[in-house]
């Protein structure tokens, strides 16, 4: 009688254990956090190019689909003059890789040739806080930062107002 306790009890002990294990801390067994999302670091270059690492475990991913799928094809649409596809691209490749920042420019120039103007310096804004002080996008950030002192000061980059009549 007495075996015949000891193994559903050591069974229960065991199911309940893993239970508790699996349910846990959130954490391996050195009480280490398992997401903790602190340690992961984004990077993008201003060709797409979107470098994923993480501090803690020093593993590293590179993507190179965002600049293969949508990021090159922006440069096509734009100088082909199709800003819808422009537009759609960029969507897309905010999407796929969000902290490439170059789409968030190119949405930024959609809004301009759309003559939605308000909403264009609100995405020259966002997107000159995002690169901020990244040297890759130096040559947008230039671009960019012309657009918005243009809609600062009147005048409209984009030809969407009519000159004054004399």
């Amino acid at each position: 009688m007495r075996n015949r306790l000891r193994l559903p009890v050591a069974a229960i002990v065991v199911l309940t254990a893993n239970a508790l294990h699996a349910q846990g801390r959130g954490g391996d067994d050195n009480n280490k956090p398992v997401n903790n999302t602190e340690t992961i670091h984004y990077a993008c270059t201003a060709d797409g190019v979107q470098r994923i690492s993480d501090a803690y475990s020093g593993s590293a991913y590179t993507d190179n689909s965002p600049k293969i799928k949508f990021i090159l094809p922006i440069e096509g649409a734009r100088a082909r003059g199709e800003w819808n596809e422009v537009e759609r691209l960029a969507q897309m490749s905010i999407k796929a890789a969000p902290y490439c920042y170059t789409p968030y420019f190119n949405h930024a120039q959609y809004l301009m040739r759309q003559c939605k103007l308000p909403e264009a310096k609100a995405a020259l804004v966002d997107f000159l806080g995002r690169v901020d002080k990244d040297p890759s996008y130096t040559q947008i950030i230039v671009l960019a930062k012309a657009a918005q002192e243009q809609l600062d000061s009147g005048r409209d980059p984009s030809g969407c107002t009519a000159p004054p009549t004399k």
